[in-house]
């Protein structure tokens, strides 16, 4: 095969990479290891940093010492001469620094690291940040070519699409860990069926309720209860809900369990897909379980400062919404009943309510995290 279909197969094979991991559990690792051997390096590099005055919030070498990349992170990366790269252009150490033999960088780390001869390119992203991609070779191996600069150029702009994706992708991972860890402070299951009613995932409140098997359980990848006759009533409850996005209420099921414990409540609602995924394992039906016996304490610490209560109070709004009575807190506070009626009413005037009713919704819906602990998990 000719040299020219051989770097042309090359280069599709490494873009290929390039795009396909950032959908990988650890994204780009897949990609700089192709990369490093399609310009027959020792290392390449990805860093990812707001500014080159601050520790990269994200370094990727594949083939490097981890305890190597902490101390970059940690330190060595304020002496590093090869940054502020003229942006989008292969740069080579040597041509933008001339002779570094010298230098406290080619001492404390390129020696360190047995590196001699280092590719480099900056790109700024649109999110303000800055790209940083290092291909290194060791001593002993030959000094990157003009042909070198060019196959690494061949990628660049790939590489700035890729990154202006990653960058999507990874605030669409914040927000969906934002909303996971809302519903889990309420202490809600949540399980994800495609079309024939296999679990996709789930959270570890589901996780929790399912490995108790009280009731309901997972065997495989589909959910089964615990009698023959539920089990198809469930069924039946299931093919009701796909294609019906437009039931804001959802559909609700019951799970009776063996224990004697209070039922399990559960609403499945359609999850709204393109046409194109409804013949594949996408998702297609969310599952909440409510679990009454799950519950959260509510610390008094943290109604104190929310609400601006004294300690007492603060005691007293928490024991309410724990469920206790008026009469049991003062019980438990060792205070009288019409004491405890008195900082109660002091409650209501601090957060504008005036029902105990009122109070507790408050409590729970403010603020979430105010949870303590979980109560009766598995």
């Amino acid at each position: 095969m000719p040299a020219e279909q051989a770097t042309t197969s090359e280069l599709l094979t490494l873009i290929t990479a390039l795009y396909g991991s950032l959908v990988e559990d650890e994204p780009w690792r897949a990609f700089l290891s192709r990369l490093r051997q399609y310009m027959h390096a020792k290392h390449a590099t990805l860093i990812i940093t707001r500014s080159p005055a601050t520790p990269p919030s994200l370094m990727i070498t594949p083939t490097a010492d981890p305890s190597h990349i902490e101390a970059y992170r940690d330190h060595l990366f304020r002496i590093d001469p090869f940054v502020n790269l003229p942006e989008g252009e292969v740069v080579s150490l040597h041509d933008f620094l001339g002779d570094f033999t010298e230098s406290e960088f080619n001492r404390d780390y390129l020696q360190f690291e047995d590196a001699a001869h280092i590719l480099g390119v900056d790109l700024h992203g649109s999110g303000g940040f800055e790209t940083r991609l290092r291909i290194t070779r060791a001593r002993g191996d030959r000094a990157f070519t003009a042909g070198d600069r060019q196959r690494c150029a061949a990628i660049v702009p790939h590489l700035r699409q890729a990154i202006e994706i990653f960058q999507r992708l990874e605030a669409s991972r914040s927000e969906h860990a934002v909303y996971s860890g809302a519903i889990e402070q309420f202490a809600v299951g949540t399980i994800i069926l495609d079309r024939q009613y296999n679990v996709i995932r789930h959270n570890s409140i589901a996780d929790g309720i399912l490995k108790e098997t009280d009731g309901i359980a997972l065997s495989g990848t589909r959910i089964v209860l615990a009698t023959p006759g539920q089990d198809a009533a469930f069924r039946a409850f299931l093919k009701k809900v796909p294609g019906e996005e437009g039931d804001a209420q959802g559909h609700i099921f019951r799970v009776q369990r063996p224990s004697g414990k209070r039922d399990l409540g559960v609403v499945a609602r359609p999850v709204a897909t393109p046409d194109f995924l409804h013949a594949g394992s996408a998702p297609a039906i969310a599952l909440f379980l409510g679990d009454p016996e799950r519950q959260f304490d509510v610390t008094s610490d943290a109604l104190r400062e929310l609400f601006e209560l004294t300690r007492t109070e603060s005691r007293i709004a928490a024991c309410l919404a724990n469920g206790l009575t008026v009469q049991d807190s003062a019980d438990r506070l060792g205070i009288a009943i019409n004491t405890a009626r008195a900082h109660l009413r002091a409650i209501y005037a601090k957060t504008g309510v005036c029902r105990q009713s009122q109070l507790v919704h408050l409590i729970h819906t403010s603020m979430p995290e105010l949870a303590g602990h979980q109560r009766g998990a598995a």
